[in-house]
């Protein structure tokens, strides 16, 4: 028989065996367990670091919204990891011209994230050109007829560099009304008349010159893509772009580009513009009316979402009230009507755009925004 000394060692040596195993065990684990809260610490560390360098995409294009030329930003995150510090660099024109690089890169603690993107410009109004409307007063429909009198000073530059446009539609301009254009320095704004005359119409006596271009085939088959970039069908990014979505004239609060959207009728006395405040204000199936001596600064934009239906728009502009900027519809002209100036300004139509008319246009204004280009994201290594 196995002595009791024997026993007591087999005892102790498995005691120590299993002590060493757990021991061992234990260390282990404990060692997992640091491992994975490194792990995950530096995941959290480089999350927020991460979300630091998104936020330093945010203000970079926040601050080009304001002034387009901005090279570089910077800021910081306050985080339970610490502190997380981001600098933004922005170069225009490096890779494609008029685009703006934007490279994010923000550290926390020994993460280092860094995001690049690519953004431009994008003006609300008629973004492919790039300039604004080509006329003055654009008038679409199936029938293009004058029932009003009207002064209409060209756009000089409207069919390219030294071309002037007065009125623009794809039918011919019939009517019994009257129509007198002219440039800028023939137009008188007390009188409301031209000096001298590029086109006329009074009755039956027509004497058009090249700036009434009218059953132009090139005309635009959707008005509203061709005013702001989206048809009716992407209505949604439309709405996206405004200032505001209104249901009359009198919620309009320039500078910007609203919607008024409540039907009803707009009041152009309602919108307190003015050459340094104007405004783009979409009139979605609702009449247009103006009276004398209410002065609209900016682009007004007449549209029937349906021309199927049997619901017709009026634009009822009285009494020698005068717009500064430009006129618009996709609803033809025989509603057109009243007595009333359309003075295509440079100045306005420059404040919606990025062309230039010493000193229109370009950052900051609250028509032009900065988009990120598709595809140009990037935040990998």
């Amino acid at each position: 028989m196995m002595g009791t000394d024997n026993k007591g060692f087999t005892t102790l040596t498995v005691t120590l065996v299993l002590v060493a195993i757990l021991a061992a065990v234990s260390a282990f684990i404990g060692k997992v367990l640091i491992s994975d809260r490194r792990i995950t610490s530096n995941e959290i560390e480089y999350r927020m670091a991460f979300a630091a360098a998104e936020q330093g995409i945010a203000d970079a294009i926040a601050a080009l919204n304001v002034d387009v030329t901005t090279p570089a930003v910077s800021g910081s995150v306050t985080t339970s990891q610490g502190v997380a510090t981001y600098s933004v660099a922005m170069t225009i024109g490096s890779t494609v011209s008029n685009v703006v690089d934007i490279i994010s890169t923000a550290a926390l603690n020994e993460s280092v994230v860094s995001v690049t993107t690519q953004v431009a410009e994008r003006n609300i109004l008629n973004p492919g050109a790039g300039s604004g409307p080509s006329a003055p007063l654009l008038v679409g429909g199936a029938t293009t007829g004058i029932s009003g009198n009207m002064t209409v000073v060209a756009n000089p530059n409207g069919g390219g560099p030294g071309v002037a446009v007065s009125v623009w539609s794809g039918d011919d301009i019939t009517g019994s009304g009257s129509m007198q254009t002219c440039h800028l320095g023939d137009y008188d704004p007390d009188s409301g008349n031209c000096n001298a005359t590029i086109s006329e119409k009074q009755g039956g006596t027509v004497l058009f010159d090249s700036d009434v271009v009218d059953n132009d085939p090139d005309f635009p088959t959707d008005m509203l893509e061709y005013m702001f970039g989206y048809s009716a069908d992407e209505w949604d990014k439309i709405e996206a772009m405004a200032t505001g979505i209104v249901a009359n004239c009198s919620d309009v609060i320039p500078p910007g580009f609203f919607i008024v959207d409540g039907g009803g009728e707009c009041d152009l006395k309602d919108v307190g513009s003015s050459p340094t405040a104007p405004a783009i204000i979409l009139v979605k199936d609702a009449n247009l009316k103006a009276n004398g001596g209410d002065k609209f600064y900016g682009l007004v934009f007449s549209f029937d979402s349906n021309l199927g239906d049997a619901a017709v728009y009026n634009i009822s502009l009285n009494g020698g009230a005068q717009v500064f900027g430009a006129i618009a519809t996709n609803h033809g002209g025989d509603n057109l009507n009243g007595t009333f100036d359309v003075v295509y300004d440079s100045q306005v139509i420059c404040a919606f755009s990025d062309c230039d008319a010493s000193g229109g246009g370009g950052g900051g204004s609250s028509t032009l925004t900065i988009r990120t280009i598709p595809g140009s994201w990037k935040d990998w290594n």
